[in-house]
């Protein structure tokens, strides 16, 4: 069988997540490929068998730039399931991803949250404070999503032969009246950009890498000047704050994250995907 993780990643924390889950279907001799949805992102679906989706928690809701991507992709009626990652409350995430998807995909076989630090920057420790560490996902929840494919698998096979449209229902993730009303007045780009801040570039760090532009930025929100310096443009910001955790030389920074320390945990999954 092969499969598809679609998934949005800033500083690699939902990027971790999805290699863990693809880790548990790879070792039961499947294909799986790991796809990162970017700014104007285009996949070709149609030799997949089976398709998660993907996205962090951004204030309750999925970000909408992946939910956006989402509805404009065709998922040829094939299964699927949904996961997300958050400090600790993914509010409708799951939903917001689930409903992005299910008109053009097919059977549902369920859904998985990942918990860890939230990887805003500013609320990092400030750099003095080396005794703090940055916790990342819980050991507890990246075993749960190495063994997850057993229960996406185990339904698929179940329910190809004998369909149990009660516990289809059971699964299907929940909506908050809260969270949603909440993410209307309160999760747009713009307002996700906040929480960032306008950037800045350290041009005595920046080795000119061209990583930012290249690898991390998943909103087409950073250019490159003509010496590979990066261009920032704000209105194009959804807030991820990949560039300022994963910049290897701490070059980029706001007047909200200075002195603080970055979330570089799971840089590899993004800086070597």
């Amino acid at each position: 069988m092969k499969i598809a993780l679609l998934y949005f990643s800033g500083t690699g924390v939902t990027a971790k997540f999805a290699s863990d889950i693809a880790s548990g279907f790879l070792k039961t001799e499947h294909s799986v490929d790991l796809l990162r949805i970017k700014r104007k992102s285009t996949f070709d679906l149609t030799d997949y068998d089976l398709f998660g989706i993907g996205a962090p928690a951004y204030s309750y809701r999925a970000p909408r730039i992946v939910t956006r991507i989402l509805r404009k992709l065709d998922f040829k009626g094939k299964p699927f399931f949904v996961f997300s990652t958050s400090g600790g409350v993914p509010g409708n995430t799951l939903w917001n991803l689930y409903m992005a998807v299910y008109r053009k995909a097919g059977l549902f076989l369920g859904s998985i949250e990942g918990f860890g630090t939230t990887n805003i920057k500013s609320w990092m420790p400030k750099l003095s404070d080396t005794k703090r560490k940055l916790g990342g996902l819980t050991n507890h929840d990246c075993e749960m999503a190495q063994q997850f494919h057993e229960i996406i698998m185990g339904r698929l096979n179940r329910w190809q032969k004998k369909p149990d449209k009660g516990e289809m229902k059971s699964i299907i993730p929940d909506a908050n009246l809260g969270y949603y009303i909440w993410a209307g007045f309160f999760t747009w780009r713009f307002e996700m950009a906040f929480y960032a801040g306008i950037k800045f570039l350290d041009k005595e760090k920046c080795n000119s890498c061209k990583l930012c532009a290249t690898r991390i930025c998943p909103s087409g929100a950073i250019t490159l000047k003509r010496n590979n310096m990066p261009r920032f443009n704000e209105f194009l910001c959804v807030g991820c704050s990949g560039c300022m955790n994963l910049c290897p030389k701490d070059a980029i920074w706001t007047f909200r994250s200075k002195n603080h320390q970055q979330y570089d945990l799971y840089k590899e999954y993004i800086l070597k995907s």
